[in-house]
């Protein structure tokens, strides 16, 4: 009897060191040994933290196992054990590794079935004093759930990856500017029949259109013949955009804080860089400096310049000096909303400037204005066309670079988990749009958002990293993020539904 349990013991032993995880285990089969005792399973328990999921069970004494894995679990088989008295043979553990624990009798022993919701790398052993034998799964993998190429140039990625303890799913378009064509696009108001009719019986009337509205992602990609899209920049509750923004060389608002930005050049260049503008207008020898566009005005020493793209009229106080320009020379002078041309634009001035200029400024005066857009890197080449600006940055040539607080964001943004969308430059010069889906906010919805949690920056900033970002940048996320692939939405809006932005990043296809 003896020489048999040693024969076993010797043989178990060079089995645990070559056959760790095997899929086809060598089992004990019924007779075939016979122990001196049985040990006694007293207990089964588990915990979390951050960087694994352990499952522990106690022993009266050494217990012998194998392993053995199959899809969706993990199954450990104890020869020489019995379950003590009233010991459960369900237990729930509900992680994102593992769902639960059930306890079997097998032959002369016990089988331990661990069902997985996700293979990880795991480690098991054996401890003494008292007898134990431990289970630790890691938490860290990446793995790519879903590769579909949406077209020449345009790759998608369904992405699931663990952060800390938690479960988060992301999705990835890597596209190749060389066979696309990127740009932002803000959403077009859409006006029926009866409301063409009415504009065209009361002209006033289109002084209370605005130029900016809200729409969706998949509404703008449609309006514009995309064929992908992800949500932009902030934006204000109207849909005026939050930072700075320019389509084909047309500057639609002013930069925040000189936060960071997309920026694509006429030939075809993207860089992500902080910009910064030098803006005035000039009337005779005078420059006076202009701190806003197409944005309402916030204090008596700002003057904001209103072009058509912002609507019918601008959002002038009552008190403010209006100086409506057309073809370079002053057309009128107003004061409070005032309707801006549709080949021209409106220079409001505050308080500060009012009695000067009013004295000053008369009908057919010529006016000049100059914009100078100012990135802080020198090495970006060629012609401005289109500026998404965002923030914070998240990656600058290749190392973590978060800009949350010289940028100035709020604490919503800056801390913490959420949905994110973000954009990178790879080094070999394709772009990565990503979105990171988190927790819903919604009542039928709750029992989805165990699935992902959202990403903190610096979560993110290693994540775009990881897929092969040098540069990259955080743009609107939470109930704003949003990716549309061919008409359909492929991330899950926290909101259940897509929310309603003021702009996007198109995708659209050369031909």
């Amino acid at each position: 009897m003896k020489i048999k349990f040693y024969l076993f013991l010797l043989i178990f032993f060079l089995f645990q060191l070559t056959s760790f995880s095997s899929e086809n285990p060598v089992l004990v089969e019924e007779g075939e040994f016979s122990y001196n005792s049985f040990v006694t399973l007293e207990k089964i328990r588990f915990g979390q933290d951050n960087q694994k999921l352990r499952i522990v069970m106690d022993f009266s004494n050494l217990a012998y196992y194998n392993v053995a894995t199959k899809e969706g679990e993990l199954d450990i088989y104890l020869f020489n054990s019995k379950s003590a008295d009233g010991l459960p043979d369900l237990l729930e553990i509900n992680d994102f590794i593992a769902k639960y624990i059930k306890l079997e009798k097998y032959k002369e022993g016990l089988l331990l079935r661990i069902f997985l919701k996700n293979h990880t790398s795991y480690n098991i052993f054996s401890l003494e004093i008292p007898s134990r034998l431990v289970v630790d799964f890691g938490r860290t993998f990446t793995r790519a759930k879903e590769q579909k190429q949406i077209c020449d140039g345009i790759d998608l990625y369904n992405i699931e990856k663990s952060v800390g303890s938690k479960l988060v799913t992301a999705q990835v378009l890597e596209v190749d500017p060389e066979k696309v064509l990127i740009s932002p696009a803000v959403f077009e108001p859409e006006v029926d029949f009866l409301g063409s009719v009415l504009r065209f019986f009361n002209p006033k009337s289109q002084e209370k259109q605005p130029g900016f509205c809200l729409g969706t992602v998949s509404k703008i990609a449609e309006q514009k013949g995309a064929i992908a899209a992800v949500n932009g920049t902030y934006f204000s509750w109207n849909g005026v955009p939050l930072g700075v923004f320019m389509i084909n060389g047309e500057i639609i608002s002013y930069p925040i804080f000189d936060r960071t930005a997309l920026v694509i050049t006429e030939d075809k260049g993207f860089y992500i860089d902080n910009i910064t503008m030098d803006s005035y207008f000039q009337h005779g020898e005078v420059k006076y400096a202009i701190t806003g566009i197409n944005e309402p005005s916030s204090s008596n020493k700002d003057i904001v310049l209103y072009t058509p793209r912002y609507g019918a009229a601008a959002s002038a106080k009552g008190t403010a000096f209006n100086i409506v320009v057309k073809n370079g020379e002053v057309e009128s002078l107003s004061s409070g909303n005032t309707i801006i041309p549709s080949d021209g634009f409106i220079i409001s001035a505050g308080d500060m400037y009012t009695e000067f200029l009013s004295s000053s400024v008369k009908r057919e005066d010529k006016i000049k204005v100059v914009i100078n857009i100012i990135p802080y890197s020198t090495s970006i080449k060629g012609n401005l066309l289109h500026l998404i600006g965002g923030g914070p940055r998240l990656l600058k040539s290749g190392r973590i670079y978060i800009s949350k607080y010289q940028e100035k964001f709020r604490s919503d943004i800056a801390k913490g988990r959420a949905a994110r969308t973000a954009v990178g430059i790879t080094d070999g010069g394709k772009l990565l749009f990503v979105t990171v889906d988190g927790k819903l906010r919604k009542g039928e919805k709750e029992e989805k958002s165990a699935s992902s949690a959202g990403m903190s920056l610096t979560e993110l900033a290693y994540f775009m990293q990881s897929l092969g970002a040098v540069d990259a940048l955080n743009l609107d996320g939470g109930g704003s993020s949003t990716m549309v692939v061919n008409g359909k939405v492929r991330n899950n809006p926290v909101d259940g539904n897509q929310r309603k932005v003021g702009n996007a990043i198109l995708i659209k296809p050369l031909y």
